[in-house]
């Protein structure tokens, strides 16, 4: 379905989701207001298919076309050109003002920083351009802006995914196309994006700002990260229109229990593994991953001790590394938690009795899931005698493919396919949670930031900019600094904007908790968290921190 008849589409379901609420609301209906269906497989919703009646259901509230169409503009996706010259993606972003603006992590723009710092060392000192003339150009650094969409399922099985690709090209040269398999190939899009590739450097903070607390508050929270940074597009030696395609912005941000919503490109989940291969990934395939990230870790470190110039060189990387340690033992940890296993268990069961009841399902997708477990019993077995498991990839993709197909055939749209780093829209509300045998609050305050350094001694991680401490007496203190909302994010969502339903920017997602990495292959909202830079942190470090005045008000909207 293309964009120009999604609007009619969108009028149709509306209808039936409205229906569905009326009678949910007359007590026809006993599910509770926000209970959603197939909850275990998340909120990463496309836009094509957004969920308007789980919206109307849960918020009260939901979007309309120039809504979807609006947030789709204004949100991106950041990469770089690759060695073979292809695109190649790695987190979010989003234009924040109508000059071209956009807004991503400083853990985004990290290499890019290094890239084009030369003698400087702006990754540890942080930088501001302060003019259009002073924006460095990142060579190589792109984003992409989703245009259009269209389903090319039917085409795709008859001619092939190359053959519709090539037909996309020729039809608009202009644009840059993606076929993307969702469902594990039970349908599939045809992406069209716009490519912005002359991007500069606008602002970014302290290296140690943005990644305080380093490795041990990496997927924790209470946080105190001031993880930003600021780009500009270009087109034409000038500073790309956006005023059509941009998010405002909402110093004050969201209050607890506000709906919000994160749009941004999610990289990879595995909702959609069956519980066999979620067993492997558990017990072979996770263990000896996670030994290889700390060894490559302790070996960087180690290197990096030798010089400052060593140091200097590998920051970016050790930095990389430890994100990706913690990451794996996150995932490995969610495998290993009896209740996760237990949800994923039953949500196969069910699935497969639903395709059961068809004969024509069952006849066709019916043995998938025995035939997945059958390959990682001979994976299994290949491990042991000291072989490659790699060997049976294509035969576990098949079959993959068919439990996707099945899936949809079951459920359609009605719920949400695993990440592909593709656009998606996430919704949720703010909220703290329990932990420790206490709460978290919903949110930490430049207070917290302050007073961890203290508690720590000013030592590694825990120290912060002299800048900052010089200027402790001008703060204000009370400046929410982290806060934490139920949506679904995963690896790529980092750079993600926060909105709310006026399409305003109350944060910048760029980390989980540690219960968030669990979420990789069974969505769970109950402890699990996305964690954002509040924009209010950010308004108070660029005017009094990084005498950032001018960019201040191009984010605020106040004239000079």
């Amino acid at each position: 379905m293309n964009m120009n008849l999604l609007g009619a589409a969108s009028s149709r379901r509306f209808v039936v989701a409205r229906a569905a609420f009326l009678l949910a609301f007359a007590g026809l209906c006993v599910a509770p207001a926000s209970a959603q269906a197939r909850k275990e497989l998340g909120r990463m919703w496309t836009f094509e298919s957004a969920p308007l009646g789980w919206f109307q259901q849960a918020y009260d509230w939901q979007p309309t076309q120039k809504w979807l169409d609006s947030a789709r503009l204004a949100s991106l996706r950041l990469g770089n050109f690759n060695a073979d010259g292809n695109h190649q993606y790695f987190c979010s972003a989003s234009f924040v003002s109508a000059y071209g603006l956009i807004m991503t992590n400083h853990h985004c723009s990290r290499d890019s920083i290094v890239k084009v710092q030369g003698d400087s060392d702006w990754l540890k000192d942080g930088f501001y351009a302060g003019s259009y003339e002073g924006e460095i150009k990142i060579p190589g650094l792109i984003v992409s802006q989703m245009i259009a969409q269209k389903d090319v399922t039917k085409d795709v099985e008859e001619n092939g995914s190359a053959a519709v690709l090539a037909a996309a090209k020729e039809a608009q040269p202009d644009l840059s196309h993606q076929v993307i398999a969702l469902y594990q190939g039970g349908m599939y899009q045809l992406y069209s994006f716009k490519i912005f590739d002359d991007l500069r450097l606008v602002c970014a903070p302290h290296g140690q700002s943005a990644h305080f607390g380093g490795d041990p508050d990496n997927f924790c929270y209470p946080r105190w990260g001031l993880d930003f940074s600021f780009l500009r597009a270009y087109e034409n030696g000038k500073p790309v229109d956006s005023k059509a395609s941009c998010f405002n912005w909402r110093t004050e941000g969201a209050k607890e229990g506000e709906a919000v919503f994160v749009t941004g490109n999610p990289g990879r989940t595995g909702r959609l593994k069956t519980f066999a291969q979620c067993e492997f990934l558990r017990d072979y395939a996770y263990p000896p991953a996670v030994k290889r990230q700390e060894d490559q870790v302790a070996d960087m470190t180690k290197r990096a001790a030798v010089s400052a110039a060593a140091e200097k060189e590998l920051r970016s990387q050790i930095l990389r590394a430890e994100n990706g340690r913690k990451a794996f033992q996150g995932y490995l940890d969610g495998l290993r938690n009896p209740r996760v296993m237990a949800i994923k268990q039953k949500a196969e069961a069910e699935l497969r009795a639903e395709v059961a009841k068809r004969p024509d399902l069952q006849e066709k997708f019916g043995d998938a899931w025995d035939q997945l477990a059958l390959i990682q019993v001979k994976k299994i077995s290949a491990i042991k005698a000291g072989e490659s498991s790699r060997g049976f990839a294509a035969d576990e993709q098949k079959h993959e493919k068919r439990v996707g197909q099945a899936c949809f055939a079951v459920y359609g749209t009605s719920i949400p396919p695993d990440a592909t780093m593709s656009l998606r829209l996430s919704d949720g509300v703010v909220k703290g949670y329990d932990f420790n045998g206490t709460k978290a609050p919903h949110f930490t305050t430049l207070y917290g930031l302050f007073g961890r350094t203290n508690e720590f001694g000013g030592k590694h991680p825990f120290d912060i900019p002299q800048e900052w401490i010089d200027a402790e007496d001008k703060l204000d203190l009370k400046t929410p600094f982290n806060y934490v909302a139920t949506c679904d994010i995963i690896g790529g969502n980092s750079g993600s904007p926060m909105i709310d339903k006026d399409l305003n920017v109350i944060g910048l997602v760029f980390d989980g908790n540690i219960e968030m990495l669990g979420n990789n292959y069974v969505f769970d909202d109950e402890v699990s968290r996305s964690v954002s830079v509040h924009p209010a942190i950010i308004i108070e470090s660029l005017r009094k921190i990084y005498g950032a005045k001018k960019l201040a008000d191009e984010l605020e909207r106040k004239k000079n």
